[in-house]
C-alpha cells in the first residue's frame, strides 16, 4: 500500500530527508527506513498544532525578536543541533528561506487545511516508451539508445506489467501498442519494434500526445500511466504539436513523465516535464563513464561502467553479492560492434560458470539464488571493442537489505551565488546506519570528469559523524554551464564495514549502541537525477573556495588556580580541522574571535575582538584532526559573567570559511584573555568536561523548565 498525499512537495537535506509539503501544509519525516505522518494545521499567523502519533505539540519557535510572541521566540543559547547546524535560526527562520516559502501566497483565513489522504493500491505498471529518432540521434547515439532498451526489455521489466513503444521525429509512430510482458517471445516482440533509423526533424510534442493516446486506448483513463521519454534535442519550431502543449496534456491527464537528456542541447523542458508530473530527470552523454542503462535502477545495480575504450581482447571485472541479494542475478556486456564473447564466471566455493555467444549483447544469468561473496568476471572478445558497458544487477531475496538512498542537495545551482552542490548518500541495512564504507561519486560532463569522495565524518559538509550519511562537495574543477551527470558507488568490506545495531530517537546519532562488524562485502551503484549548472565562470587556478565551517567547537576541561591577584582559569578547546577548500587540504590559520556580545559573534565576526596568542601561532592541522587551544582567564573579581568564543579558518589566498559554532565560557568582569597551545591530556588538578557538562545540564534543565513554566520557546 502506498499512503498518497495530494500536496506540492518540496525537499530540505539535514540529516534525514524532510519532505515539507506546502499549501495544505503536512509533513513526511523520513528518518533511516522509518517514515511517520506529521500533520500541521496552520491558521493565518502562522500558528500550528502538530499530531505525532497522538501527541500534541504546539508551534514551531520563530525569530527572537520584538515582532515576535516572547514565549514563541527561539532560544539561540540553547545547545542544541538545530543551533549549530542552522546558524542559531529558529525553525521557521530556516523554513522560510527556502524557495518555496518565499514564492507561496498567503493563505486566506478562511482556507479549509484539512490535508486530504487518498490510499491507493499500487497496481500493474503500464508504461510507454517514447523515442527520439530524429537526425541529431543517428550514429553511436540510436545504436546506444537500441542497445539501452533491448537490455531493459529484457532484463529490467517485471512479468505481468505493461509496455508500449513510440518513436518520433517529425511526427510520432507507434512501434508497439501496449503489451503485456509475460513470456519471452513477448520480449522479443518488444525489441524487434525497437527503432534503428534517425532522421528528420525533433517533435517531443508529437511523441507524447501519440504516448497518452496509446495509454488511453488501452486504459480508458491513463492516470497513472508512465511515459519514459528519450531525446537529445530541443522541439523544432513549427512542429505539428508544440511540446507545451503537450506538456499540459500530460500533466491534465495525470501521467507520470520521465526524461532522459542525452546531450548537452537537449531541450530544458524535459526536466520541467518530469518534475511538473512526478516523474524523475536523467541526463546520458556520449563520453564519460555513465552508462544510459544507469537510469533504469528498478533492481539492485552492483556495476554499471561505461568504457570508451578499452586496450585488451581481455578484461576483468569483481563485484561482489550480499547475503540480501541473490535472486535474478545476471551480468550483461555490450559492445557496439559483432564480437565472439565469452564470459567466465569464477565465485565463492569454486563456483565457475561459462557462456560462449555472438553478438554485440552477451548476458551471463546465475540459476536460482547466487551465493554471496565475492565475483570475478573475466569478459574475453575476439577483437578489441571501441565502446563497452558492464552492469550486474541482482534482486533482494530479504526485508532486511542494504539500500543506498542518494540526493542533490539542489539540482539547479547557479555558480555566482558561491553555493557548491552536495552529494548525499545514506547506506544503511533495515533501519540501521552502516560505517566505514566507501563511497565515491562520479561527476562528468562531457567535457570534464572528477571522482569526489563522501564521507560521514561529521566534517563540512557532513553534518553528523557516524549516522551513515556520507556527504561531499561538487567544487568548480568538477563541471561546466549545462548538464552535469552524478553517479555514486557504495563499497564494503567484510571486517571492515561496520553497522550500528540500533538507533534510538529520531535521528538520534549520539544516543546508539556499539557498532559490529558488518562480515559480508557489498556493493551498489546509484545514478543521481541531472544536476543542472549555469552561471559557470573558469576560474582557472584561482583560489575561490573558503575553507569549510567548524561546527564541533567544544569545552573539553577547565582548570582552576588562585593567584595573588584573584583566579586564574585555563579553558581547553576543541575542534576538528578543517580544510583549504572546504574540507580538503589544510587551512593556512585561524582567527579567534571572543566576545562579551552573542551577536558581534554570529553577525560581525571580523569586528570581533581577536583572542591574543602568547608567543604561539596555531597552525591549523590537516582536515579531520583535532585541534586543541588552551585559552587562560584572568580576573580579580568573582566568575559571574559570560564571553562567547567562535573560529573562521582562512586558506593561504585569503579566503574565510563561515563563523563556527559560538560556545560560552565564565568569566569574570573586567577579564584579561590569552591563548596558549592546548593539549588534551586533562591534568590532576583540572575539572574535566565530563564534570562541567553535567553541571550544564542541570543548568539546562532548570532553562527549560522555567521556559515551559513562562510559555517561552
Amino acid at each position: 500500500m502506498h499512503l498518497h498525499i495530494k500536496l506540492k512537495m518540496i525537499s530540505v537535506r539535514v540529516s534525514f530527508l524532510f519532505l515539507l509539503l506546502w499549501e495544505t501544509t503536512s509533513i513526511i519525516l523520513k528518518n533511516g527506513g522509518y517514515e511517520e505522518v506529521y500533520v500541521i494545521v496552520h491558521d493565518s499567523n502562522n500558528e500550528s498544532d502538530i499530531l505525532l502519533g497522538g501527541i500534541k505539540l504546539s508551534q514551531f519557535c520563530d525569530k527572537d525578536d520584538p515582532t515576535v510572541k516572547k514565549e514563541h521566540r527561539h532560544n539561540k543559547f540553547a545547545p542544541t543541533k538545530q543551533n549549530k547546524q542552522c546558524y542559531y535560526k529558529s525553525a521557521w527562520e530556516v523554513m522560510r528561506e527556502h524557495k518555496d516559502f518565499q514564492s507561496a501566497v498567503k493563505l486566506p483565513a478562511s482556507t479549509n487545511t484539512t490535508p486530504e489522504f487518498q490510499i491507493i493500491q499500487e497496481t500493474t505498471s503500464y508504461r510507454v516508451f517514447v523515442l527520439d529518432t530524429s537526425g541529431s540521434m543517428e550514429g553511436t547515439r540510436i545504436a546506444t539508445l537500441q542497445q539501452t532498451v533491448q537490455y531493459i526489455i529484457e532484463q529490467l521489466i517485471s512479468e505481468g506489467s505493461w509496455l508500449g513503444i513510440v518513436s518520433f521525429n517529425s511526427s510520432a509512430t507507434v512501434g508497439k501498442h501496449l503489451t503485456e510482458v509475460n513470456t519471452q517471445a513477448d520480449r522479443d516482440n518488444l525489441k524487434k519494434a525497437i527503432p534503428t533509423i534517425a532522421k528528420g526533424g525533433t517533435c517531443i510534442g508529437c511523441g507524447l500526445s501519440e504516448a497518452i493516446q496509446v495509454l488511453k486506448r488501452h486504459l480508458g483513463n491513463a492516470a497513472n500511466g508512465e511515459i519514459i521519454l528519450i531525446s537529445d534535442g530541443k522541439n523544432s519550431k513549427n512542429t505539428k504539436v508544440d511540446i507545451n502543449t503537450a506538456r499540459q496534456k500530460v500533466i491534465a491527464e495525470k501521467i507520470v513523465v520521465h526524461t532522459i537528456s542525452v546531450s548537452q542541447q537537449a531541450d530544458t523542458l524535459l526536466g520541467d516535464i518530469a518534475r511538473e508530473t512526478g516523474g524523475r530527470y536523467y541526463t546520458y552523454l556520449d563520453k564519460g563513464s555513465i552508462s544510459l542503462v544507469g537510469a533504469f535502477d528498478q533492481n539492485v545495480m552492483l556495476l554499471s561502467e561505461k568504457r570508451d575504450s578499452v586496450n585488451s581482447k581481455v578484461n576483468r571485472l569483481r563485484f561482489s553479492i550480499d547475503d540480501s541479494l541473490g535472486k535474478d542475478t545476471s551480468f550483461t556486456f555490450m559492445t557496439q560492434s559483432d564480437n565472439n564473447i565469452q564470459l567466465q564466471l569464477n565465485g565463492p566455493n569454486n563456483y565457475s560458470q561459462l557462456l560462449e555467444s555472438q553478438g554485440k549483447i552477451a548476458t551471463l544469468s546465475i540459476p536460482g539464488i547466487a551465493q554471496a561473496g565475492e565475483y570475478e568476471m573475466t569478459i574475453t572478445t575476439d577483437t578489441t571493442p571501441k565502446t563497452v558497458e558492464y552492469h550486474a544487477k541482482s534482486v533482494i531475496t530479504s526485508n532486511d537489505i542494504i539500500k543506498v538512498t542518494t540526493m542533490l542537495s539542489a539540482n539547479e545551482v547557479d555558480f555566482s551565488s558561491g553555493e557548491l552542490p552536495i552529494i548525499f548518500a545514506d547506506v544503511t541495512r533495515g533501519y540501521r546506519p552502516i560505517l566505514n564504507a566507501t563511497v565515491s561519486a562520479r561527476v562528468e560532463t562531457g567535457n570534464k570528469s572528477c571522482d569526489v569522495h563522501l564521507k560521514d565524518d561529521g566534517v563540512d559538509p557532513d553534518a553528523f559523524v557516524n549516522d551513515g550519511i556520507y556527504s561531499g562537495y561538487i567544487f568548480p574543477n568538477c563541471v561546466d554551464s549545462g548538464r552535469v551527470k552524478v553517479k555514486v558507488n557504495v563499497k564494503g568490506s567484510e571486517g571492515e564495514t561496520m553497522i550500528l545495531k540500533s538507533v534510538t530517537g529520531a535521528s538520534s546519532p549520539d544516543e546508539v549502541d556499539e557498532p559490529a562488524i558488518y562480515n559480508s562485502s557489498f556493493q551498489r551503484v546509484e545514478s543521481l537525477e541531472e544536476l543542472y549548472v549555469t552561471s559557470y565562470e573558469d576560474n582557472g587556478a584561482s583560489d575561490v573556495i573558503a575553507p569549510g565551517r567548524i561546527t564541533d567547537v567544544s569545552l573539553y576541561n577547565i582548570r582552576t588556580e588562585s593567584s595573588s591577584h584573584g583566579e586564574s582559569r585555563n579553558f581547553t578547546i576543541t575542534w576538528t580541522a578543517t580544510g583549504n577548500d572546504k574540507s580538503i587540504g589544510q587551512a593556512s590559520s585561524y582567527i579567534l574571535g571572543i566576545s562579551d556580545d552573542f551577536e558581534t559573534l554570529r553577525n560581525a565576526f571580523d569586528s570581533a575582538e581577536q583572542l591574543e596568542m602568547r608567543n604561539v601561532s596555531l597552525i591549523p592541522q590537516v582536515t579531520g584532526k583535532t585541534e586543541a587551544l588552551k585559552i587562560v582567564v584572568d580576573a580579580e573579581k568573582a566568575y559571574t559573567e559570560t564571553a562567547y568564543f567562535a573560529i573562521k579558518a582562512v586558506d593561504e589566498a585569503g579566503n574565510k570559511g563561515e563563523v563556527s559554532n559560538i560556545i560560552s565560557i565564565v568569566v569574570a568582569r573586567g577579564y584579561r584573555a590569552t591563548g596558549e597551545e592546548g593539549s588534551l591530556e586533562i591534568e590532576e588538578d583540572a575539572t574535566s568536561f565530563a564534570v562541567y557538562n553535567c553541571g550544564m545540564k542541570i543548568l539546562i534543565i532548570v532553562q527549560l523548565c522555567l521556559h515551559l513554566v513562562l510559555g517561552l520557546c
